[in-house]
């Protein structure tokens, strides 16, 4: 594939990113329980879910910052050979993000696989109701987490395309 293939690559998984960790914060802010939990002294809003809506943000954030220099390779790709600044920023940016996307979706899979078994398995102060609430609020937690997961996969996939392009811009290959 050409230079203009692989960033043009990019500029896409970092827009499709965009838009899946967008529905990844909305589905996560619009997960309610019936039950009035707090008010019962019980928090149910787990902060491994606010460490994934973060992870969210900053993979938001990262790919806002990056669209720029994308944009900045597809235009410049054809007449000059890119920076190894702008590719050294691109690249471990993507790196970032993907790591921080990843310990996201661990957290907030992890915390919510882990509850729902303790709520069926060891039960919980509540009535059955209660219970089957607090069950139907976690498991529609993970719908959020995968959408978070579907994020970091593009991220992966922005990631594997600015290594390719910093790695042949280092062997001085041009046009691959």
């Amino acid at each position: 594939m050409s230079r203009t293939a692989w960033v043009a690559a990019g500029l896409v998984a970092r827009l499709l990113m965009l838009a899946v960790l967008g529905i990844a914060m909305q589905l996560r802010f619009s997960n309610k329980a019936h039950f009035d939990f707090v008010g019962a002294g019980y928090n149910n809003d787990l902060q491994s879910y606010t460490y994934a809506v973060v992870a969210a943000a900053v993979g938001m954030a990262g790919s806002l910052l990056q669209i720029p220099i994308a944009l900045y390779l597809l235009c410049r790709s054809k007449r000059t050979t890119p920076s190894a600044l702008a590719l050294d920023v691109s690249t471990y940016a993507d790196i970032v993000v993907t790591m921080v996307l990843a310990s996201g979706v661990g957290a907030g899979f992890g915390a919510s696989v882990d509850l729902v078994e303790y709520i069926k398995h060891a039960g919980s102060r509540w009535d059955d109701d209660a219970n089957h609430d607090l069950i139907r609020y976690y498991n529609k937690g993970n719908i959020a987490i995968v959408f978070l997961f579907a994020g970091m996969v593009l991220s992966l996939c922005s990631t594997v395309g600015s290594v390719r392009l910093r790695v042949r811009a280092s062997n001085g290959i041009d046009g691959f």
